[in-house]
């Protein structure tokens, strides 16, 4: 059996207001299960709501944000899945971390990641392990400081 959650404990939890809540429900960004009067929200729901509610805050357009929303819940339907999301925007995409891999929310199109620190790190390494390897030396070019590295 799935846990619920009252409307009062997901409104503090989400940031949203009571408004906000009657609106996303009325346009169906959240479908919660109704008892009398009272609204009770999934999970699920409560992730939706959260996100939506920092999306927004950060810029995100409700169209862009219900479209992306929408598409996470087809792309992962499971509750644990979604639970699992770090999702960034700079108010014009969504985009969602899962499982060491960068997508778009919206377009659904994959980024990839390149480390550069790790680059720098790994050099540093080298450098420390291998004797052949000579430290960088700085040297002025145009009036910028550059780094090179010796054998």
């Amino acid at each position: 059996m799935k846990k619920i959650y009252p409307t009062n404990l997901v409104w503090k939890l989400t940031g949203a207001t009571l408004n906000q809540l009657k609106y996303w429900v009325r346009i169906n960004l959240v479908f919660p299960r109704r008892d009398g009067k009272s609204s009770f929200y999934s999970f699920k729901d409560i992730v939706k709501l959260r996100v939506l509610v920092s999306l927004r805050k950060n810029g995100l357009s409700l169209q862009k944000v219900r479209e992306g929303i929408k598409n996470l819940s087809v792309m992962l339907p499971d509750d644990e899945h979604i639970s699992r999301l770090i999702i960034y925007t700079d108010g014009m995409d969504m985009i969602v971390f899962e499982k060491g891999k960068y997508f778009s929310a919206l377009t659904k199109q994959r980024y990839f990641r390149f480390d550069t620190e790790q680059i720098g790190s790994e050099i540093i390494n080298l450098q420390e392990t291998d004797n052949t390897l000579a430290k960088t030396k700085d040297i002025s070019r145009n009036g910028k400081a550059m780094s090179i590295l010796h054998r």
